[in-house]
């Protein structure tokens, strides 16, 4: 048994994985180097946590929050998308080659000075805030993704929680010492709100235990259900009375790399951007769309029903979840006719600030429908379109977009999943109707344009 276990975890060493299992063992101060394993190589998990984002310009830093960094790399105040990208590949060279703060300033002085940049704050607080925010979240998401890995769940299923595990911090956080060497398994909701950093500079960290740990070190894993203190404050960003995690900063009361590593979309709706699509704006036209009168004659009627007015949130969001076998917390990701892999989670009617938004235009009682046009559509179309940004009239992007097309006779229904470099990965839905009323099948044919990957009828998987 020892001889199988050794060889289990020599294997999983070479996977990636050695720093979940040298839990013991201390690591490296992030501030110092860039995240480097305990073997002195690149981590990969967080190098490739952190490529994976794209820039996305912001006047303040809660323009973007919580899960929105999963995708988005930010910088409050900077607007100039290729300023952000110089940032960006600074900052992936510093994870992926053990770079220092101290390198880290020399290319921010470089930044500036070729872009102009006038930044606030002072420069040595400023370059320390972007430069550990950036380091530590990707550490922690690529150890999320490690401490996640089926194999070492079996053997590792606790989560321990480290008070100032990469260094002692200098004012340190009560309630944040407080949980030091609490212990929960993986899977307790209580690391939604709490899984660090949870605040600015926070140093904690999260190592994983096995059973066996647990007896040995005579050491208690808290229950589930066990309560989290909360307060009550006004968000600054919506102005409403809400709740927040005691102990937790604004805005970092989410797991940093959660949506990454189950592969999900962020809520990035078109309208929660304060953006708009130009209708007709196409900027690539390659298939003809068959008339709208022939695609409604030969329109298949929908076999959901809309719900009824009064129902909770979370129940119109479980109509459309439910058909894919996903619920809310829980993910799948799902085939389309076109044979595209697309995420289906409760992320897709959340907003920026996690916040259920599937009641907002009276489109709740519609989920049903929504999730019969992404599983059986009549057409889906790719397209580049241009977004422009109101709040900035000359900036604009072309961006591709994935449209799910569905009409019958009472209604039309358009899915819309996005994906460019300022307004990334957005979804949103349509049943325009005109002032009558009526199901407005004109504004709903302005959107088949571009490539035509799926027909009803005509080829299932088309090329594209």
């Amino acid at each position: 048994m020892a001889r199988v276990l050794g060889d289990a975890l020599e294997a999983s060493a070479y996977a990636g994985r050695e720093a979940v299992f040298l839990d013991g063992e201390d690591l490296a101060d992030f501030a110092e180097g860039g995240g480097f394993s305990v073997f002195g190589q690149p981590f990969r998990e967080q190098v490739d946590y952190f490529r994976q984002k794209r820039v996305k310009p912001t006047k303040q830093w809660t323009d973007a929050l919580r899960g929105v960094h999963d995708r988005a790399f930010v910088i409050a105040g900077a607007m100039d998308t290729a300023m952000l990208s110089d940032f960006h590949t600074a900052i992936a060279g510093a994870i992926e080659n053990g770079g220092t703060l101290e390198s880290f300033r020399k290319d921010f002085d470089r930044i500036v000075a070729q872009y102009g940049w006038q930044y606030k704050g002072e420069r040595g607080w400023r370059t320390r805030v972007i430069f550990e925010t950036n380091v530590r979240t990707s550490y922690m998401a690529g150890r999320l993704r490690q401490m996640r890995d089926p194999e070492v769940i079996k053997l590792r299923p606790i989560w321990q929680y480290r008070w100032g595990e990469t260094r002692t911090p200098k004012r340190p956080r009560k309630l944040h010492k407080s949980w030091d060497k609490d212990c929960r398994l993986h899977n307790d909701r209580w690391w939604e709100r709490h899984f660090p950093p949870n605040d600015w500079f926070c140093t904690c960290g999260v190592r994983t235990l096995s059973w066996d740990d647990v007896n040995r070190l005579g050491l208690k894993v808290l229950d589930a259900s066990a309560d989290t203190l909360m307060k009550p404050i006004i968000d600054p960003v919506s102005g409403q009375l809400t709740e927040q995690p005691q102990g937790v900063g604004y805005g970092w009361d989410y797991m940093p790399g959660d949506l990454w590593e189950r592969g999900l979309t962020p809520s990035a709706l078109m309208d929660d951007a304060g953006a708009t699509l130009e209708p007709g704006r196409q900027a690539v036209s390659i298939d003809e769309a068959e008339p709208i009168e022939d695609l409604l004659t030969k329109s298949k009627p929908f076999e959901a029903v809309p719900l009824e007015e009064g129902l909770d949130p979370e129940d119109y969001v479980r109509a459309f979840l439910e058909p894919f076998g996903a619920s809310i917390g829980k993910a799948v990701l799902w085939e389309d006719k076109a044979g595209t892999a697309i995420p289906i989670s409760d992320q897709l009617f959340r907003d920026r600030a996690g916040e259920l938004k599937v009641m907002k235009r009276g489109r709740h009682v519609l989920t049903p429908l929504m999730a019969e046009t992404l599983m059986d559509p009549d057409e889906i179309w790719i397209g580049v379109a241009r977004k422009v940004d109101p709040a900035d009239q000359q900036s604009e992007e072309l961006l591709v977009d994935r449209r799910y097309i569905r009409v019958d006779r009472k209604t039309g229904i358009q899915i819309v999943f996005e994906i460019g470099q300022r307004f990334w990965e957005a979804v949103t839905s349509f049943n325009r109707t005109t002032k009558k009323g009526d199901p407005d099948f004109h504004a709903l044919d302005r959107q088949r344009k571009g490539k035509l990957v799926y027909k009803r009828g005509g080829s299932e998987k088309r090329p594209g």
